[in-house]
């Protein structure tokens, strides 16, 4: 499953476009980047077999984070794109998506222990089936 299949899918939404702009990244942001933006990592993935090999389908659990300097830009970003894709289907950059659903948000700090840092996030998972 290829990740700018899905940035590509956020990035075209208007209200995700309007809160983040351009600023939807895969895994690492870089450095200086204006907030709010938003972040997507693997979190794990499995390929479905069949009794005579792969079928095709496979699934992606992603992690999307929206980080901003206010709680409320956190969670405006974070709503926004899951509301891009929760319950999508369709095509996208070469990838067929099957199905994707919200498995759960939570609250989470925006850096590691014992860093300080002005930055909220707000995080949530989606499982994605696609071929």
């Amino acid at each position: 499953m290829e990740a700018a299949a899905i940035i590509a899918l956020l990035l075209a939404d208007a209200r995700v476009k309007a809160i983040a702009g351009d600023r939807v990244h895969f895994v690492r942001a870089p450095q200086g980047l204006p907030r709010p933006y938003g972040l997507l990592a693997r979190a794990s993935g499995t390929t479905d077999y069949t009794n005579e090999g792969a079928s095709g389908l496979g699934t992606a659990r992603l992690q999307l984070d929206g980080y901003g300097e206010s709680y409320k830009s956190a969670n405006d970003l974070l709503e926004a794109m899951l509301a891009v894709v929760d319950g999508f289907r369709g095509e996208r950059s070469g990838i067929t998506f099957k199905g994707i659903f919200i498995d759960s948000r939570r609250d989470l700090p925006a850096s590691d222990s014992g860093n300080v840092t002005p930055l909220f996030r707000r995080s949530a998972d989606i499982i994605i089936w696609f071929s």
